[in-house]
């Protein structure tokens, strides 16, 4: 059963499902929240994309500016997209992105024929009005999906034929995104343009084929076009050049497909003609697999639905479809910007997205997981063991420009890399999988220890000469400063690092245990609550009664407020007695906007609503949060950072939480918080965002090795019930409703079991308690568990 049955979108045409969007996204919001005109994230630029490929045009539809263009491998091979009528520009009527892979706008021209075009003239001053002046309708639709289609439809509306004259201006430069976005060169090669007509006695219409071939001696791009359509075609003067004889409300399609020359390699548009595409392609084939396996979301409240339909879509818009197996399922961090293999960001929003599906998870161990290092060199910051952080595939990182062709300076992904192993098999319980990754899980293990400082923290100081200063989620160059505003300089231990760590260790040792290593486990087990223990004597700031940013070069504390002691909570590497004071600082007023946790304390002098790091709001991270929040029982500072986040999604596109947005309050000077200039939308981890919310207000945690899922829901006064179906544990599916009732407790109905053993802990949880560890001891121990459905399994 498909998740868009909820839905049930309309299809244009033979549009792909996995890329339509709800038409049914009610305007009257559940949640409390100020009329605003919805804020287009990126308003001067109309986006589409699909895979490694990403169309960006202006307004118009046309590709005319320096940041614009059509890219593959983030290599530019359209750099310039324009139309003449006759010589002249047409008018422009109108342009949208009609889905994530399609766009489609509207011109008109005059007709060439004048006022013969228009009905009989009462006398000479009559201009023949709007038939004459709009007797050529020109509609582009462009499909993209690894090259691009253009259909270009040319309609006569006159009363009378006409002979029209259509020129393209078809540009490539192959600049790679980062010179397009500096507005520089760094690599550079001539253009050969050679054009070949087709025989017009073998066809109905013209046909063409146009090279722009990239005289690079280190690189093998160019840009094909493959045309058709017209009387006759030419290119002469950089200029391709159709005539069409068009008969009254007589259309005719010019179609244009556009194939990257990608290291060699031809890569052919996945959509024809009006979006046409191959169902029985694998491609294809793995997506419709991917949407039948998500759970599917049934929620009281609309804007929780319409905010998880969009993230579902956006999720499937943003997988690659490439690769072995599950690699299919790899997804990539952000559109436009972040096309590449992200392994940080892929296995965030993987674990973020594990109630929706774990194929996802699976998908990115399998990509992330080929690329851990063997060996040590430091332009790539690559260490045997370390854990893939980016590859790039562009011109600068193809010429060594950029150490990002194989890049490794990330220490947030080693910790994600070890907790993803734990989470896909708490998912499937495939433990076949797991063995299989156990010599890479032992190599970043082994690279933690060797990297670890005297103290026993996990710091952070890149060794290439074009790496990144900084290493954590937080990756900007100014991201960690001093309370006075001053630059840390490395090596830097980040708290949110180290909470990563114990909980890729603790939870990994879980997964050995059952994979019955139970040395290993208790080894881990032991280095785990160690690193607690010093993390909470070393990290923690009395004076401010919260965790510092970061220990510095000189082991001391960075004492900067900052949101990352959120997360810290989330991974459970804080103390009981200090997760109340985490709690509420965060839901301070300096911390907390109304619309999310800020990067940065408001009272911080660097503080900045539109820096990317230091008081801007991210979803991701926010979502983390919320979880951590839920984890250590703080049920109602979790609710309201929950509606601030599903509030400001109303506020965005297409309901559509964007990678980053505004610090500034949430008050009536500000009735939203502003944009994040650039920021990337759809991005993964903010459409995972969406999924964890839910996840974490219904408290599930499935062990699949043990046939079971543990609940511990909390739902909000503004989500009254939610139902989940098809949600899957190990090869079982199963079905909940959960309801809060007037005592504010959240029941829960099993709609069905697939044969889980499924309950809750019996117990009320204190605040400050770890409620994740109190619900895997009553998983084990079912004296400590209300039974919902089926029987414990025994130990």
């Amino acid at each position: 059963m498909s998740p868009w049955s909820s839905t049930n979108p309309a299809r244009i045409g033979n549009a792909d499902p996995a890329n339509t969007r709800s038409s049914k996204k009610p305007e009257a919001a559940a949640l409390a929240l100020r009329d605003v005109n919805r804020c287009s994230v990126r308003p001067t630029d109309l986006i589409t994309h699909r895979g490694y490929a990403v169309l960006v045009t202006d307004t118009r539809g046309w590709i005319r500016g320096e940041k614009e263009g059509f890219f593959f491998h983030q290599t530019r091979y359209l750099s310039h997209f324009s139309m003449k009528i006759e010589g002249a520009d047409p008018k422009f009527i109108s342009a949208n992105t009609v889905d994530h892979h399609f766009l489609t706008a509207y011109h008109f021209a005059p007709s060439p024929v004048g006022r013969s075009a228009g009905p009989t003239p009462e006398d000479d001053s009559s201009t023949g009005g709007e038939i004459i002046q709009k007797g050529i309708e020109i509609q582009v639709n462009a499909f993209v999906g690894d090259g691009l289609h253009l259909d270009i439809i040319v309609t006569n509306h006159a009363l009378a034929p006409a002979a029209v004259s259509v020129s393209l201006n078809l540009q490539a430069d192959f600049a790679d995104l980062n010179e397009a976005h500096a507005g520089k060169r760094q690599q550079n090669g001539q253009v050969e343009r050679i054009w070949r007509a087709a025989d017009k006695r073998e066809v109905d219409d013209a046909r063409g084929e146009l090279a722009l071939d990239y005289k690079h001696s280190d690189l093998q791009l160019a840009t094909q076009f493959r045309v058709e359509g017209g009387d006759a075609l030419n290119d002469a003067d950089g200029t391709l050049a159709c005539a069409l004889s068009l008969r009254p409300h007589e259309p005719r399609i010019i179609t244009v497909d556009l194939i990257p020359v990608f290291e060699g390699k031809r890569i052919e548009p996945f959509y024809g003609r009006d979006g046409t595409f191959d169902e029985a392609a694998r491609a294809t084939k793995a997506r419709r697999r991917w949407l039948e396996g998500c759970a599917i979301l049934s929620a009281d409240n609309p804007v929780v639905q319409v905010a998880w339909d969009q993230a579902v879509s956006d999720l499937a818009s943003l997988q690659l479809l490439d690769g072995p197996n599950d690699e299919s399922y790899m997804i990539i961090a952000g559109v436009p910007n972040y096309t590449g293999l992200f392994g940080r960001d892929a296995f965030v929003t993987s674990l973020q997205t594990a109630a929706l599906t774990p194929a996802t998870l699976r998908g990115s161990l399998q990509a992330v997981s080929r690329w851990n290092a063997t060996a040590t060199e430091d332009y790539f910051d690559s260490e045997p063991g370390k854990v893939l952080h980016q590859r790039q595939r562009g011109p600068l990182a193809q010429l060594g420009l950029t150490p990002y062709l194989h890049y490794y300076g990330d220490h947030s992904t080693p910790g994600l890399f070890l907790l993803s192993a734990a989470m896909d098999l708490a998912h499937t319980g495939d433990l076949d999988a797991f063995r299989s990754l156990k010599d890479k899980l032992l190599g970043t293990l082994a690279w933690l220890e060797r990297n670890a400082d005297k103290d026993g923290f996990y710091p952070y100081q890149t060794r290439s000469k074009m790496g990144l200063k900084n290493q954590s989620w937080k990756d900007s160059g100014d991201a960690v400063l001093y309370p006075d505003g001053r630059m840390v300089k490395d090596p830097i231990a980040m708290s949110d690092i180290q909470g990563l760590v114990y909980a890729g260790k603790q939870a990994v040792a879980l997964a050995f245990a059952v994979a019955d290593d139970n040395d290993r486990s208790t080894q881990l087990l032991a280095e785990a609550k160690a690193l607690k223990q010093r993390f909470n004597a070393r990290f923690w700031m009395p004076e401010e009664n919260y965790f510092a940013i970061a220990l510095g070069p000189d082991g001391e504390q960075v004492k900067s407020v900052a949101s990352d002691p959120g997360a810290c909570l989330a991974y459970g590497i804080v103390d009981d007695d200090k997760a109340a004071a985490v709690a509420d600082r965060l839901l301070a007023d300096d911390m907390f906007s109304g619309w999310g946790i800020r990067t940065l304390s408001s009272r911080h002098p660097a503080f900045n609503p539109f820096a990317y790091h230091l008081g801007s709001v991210w979803p991701s991270p926010n979502s983390i949060s919320a979880y951590g929040l839920m984890r250590y029982g703080f049920v109602d500072h979790m609710h309201r950072l929950a509606e601030a986040l599903f509030s400001v999604s109303q506020i965005f596109d297409l309901d559509r939480l964007p990678e980053v947005f505004g610090g500034h309050t949430r008050d009536a000077r500000h009735p939203h918080p502003g944009l994040y200039p650039g920021a990337c939308s759809p991005q993964a981890w903010s459409a995972g965002a969406v999924i964890l919310l839910v996840q974490t207000m219904l408290g599930l945690t499935p062990l699949a090795p043990r046939s079971t899922l543990m609940v511990d829901p909390a739902l909000p006064e503004w989500l009254p019930e939610i139902t989940l179906r098809n949600f899957r544990v190990g090869a079982s599916r199963t079905s909940l409703k959960f309801h809060r009732e007037p005592n504010g407790r959240t029941a829960v109905e099993v709609i069905d079991s697939g044969g889980l053993y499924i309950a809750r802990p019996a117990a009320s949880i204190k605040r400050g308690a770890d409620r994740v560890a109190i619900t895997l001891a009553a998983a084990l121990q079912p004296t400590h568990a209300i039974r919902l459905s089926g029987n414990a399994p025994s130990l």
